[in-house]
């Protein structure tokens, strides 16, 4: 060896013989894994809580959507107007413009939002 280590060999951070001190130590990997393990599982059961809260909530926007869409309607809907839902003695449905308060209908549903991407968003 005619490099820098023949110069200065104590300055080393590693050893440059067989007979020198170990100076990698092996990581203790599973106690790693214990400590880092609850947290990759809780992040990751978390994140899965959210998409099936976001899942349930996609499905119930459909079904409401797809029943506004099979409604009655006499009229075409203006985005971002509230319109009114009813459902009458035999089943069927139709939407107003009139809310619950100005008639003496019965069967009131939901009062719902037309939005800009033409689907209907629940008012609450």
């Amino acid at each position: 060896m005619t490099d820098d280590t023949d110069k200065n060999p104590n300055a080393l951070t590693y050893g440059i013989s067989p007979s020198a001190p170990a100076s990698i130590k092996p990581v203790d990997i599973e106690s790693w894994k214990a400590v880092v393990s609850p947290t990759f599982k809780h992040y990751f059961t978390e994140r899965y809580n959210e998409l099936v809260k976001e899942y349930e909530k996609l499905v119930r926007d459909y079904n409401v959507n797809q029943l506004l869409y099979e409604s009655s309607l006499g009229f075409k809907p203006i985005i971002g107007q509230t319109y009114y839902l009813y459902k009458k003695d035999n089943g069927t449905a139709f939407i107003s413009l009139i809310s619950p308060e100005e008639t003496f209908w019965g069967g009131y549903v939901g009062a719902f939002k037309f939005n800009a991407q033409y689907a209907w968003e629940e008012v609450l």
